[in-house]
């Protein structure tokens, strides 16, 4: 057997990612979809995407174009998101986030950072935060 290790596009990438949940399904159950998003003049102006695992939600992604940051969007998102998830059972919510992006923000929610990766990327640092839910 030899090996062809050959650059992946997105397609490839695709289906690597649904072999893998295909295989993790034999060990966690239960997942469903958080994803959302907010249009507005006809773009999409903001979106989540999420996905639970039993008891625990991860979100993936969250993003706000530059024009409508500070506008409450991405609150409005994730408290969604948070309501849905206490709703279905939920505990906790995890998530991580590079200091370019939105550390604050999700401390601000509540959010309480677990871990601290510093330095990645040479200058920035990668922040890993849970939230329970009551």
């Amino acid at each position: 057997m030899r090996e062809n290790i050959a650059r992946s596009n997105e397609d490839e990438c695709r289906l690597i990612h649904e072999c893998l949940q295909d295989y993790n399904r034999k060990y966690m159950d239960n997942g469903k979809d958080y994803s959302f998003h907010i249009e507005l003049d006809g773009v999409i102006a903001a979106g989540i995407v999420a996905e639970s695992v039993e008891d625990t939600l991860e979100i993936s992604y969250l993003f706000v174009r530059s024009e409508y940051r500070g506008s409450g969007l991405g609150t409005t998102l994730v408290c969604h998101v948070e309501s849905l998830a206490r709703e279905n059972g939920i505990k906790r919510i995890l998530l991580n986030t590079y200091s370019f992006q939105a550390p604050d923000f999700y401390r601000h929610l509540g959010y309480r950072e677990i871990l601290c990766v510093d330095p990645v990327f040479s200058v920035h640092s990668q922040h890993y935060f849970v939230k329970e839910l009551q």
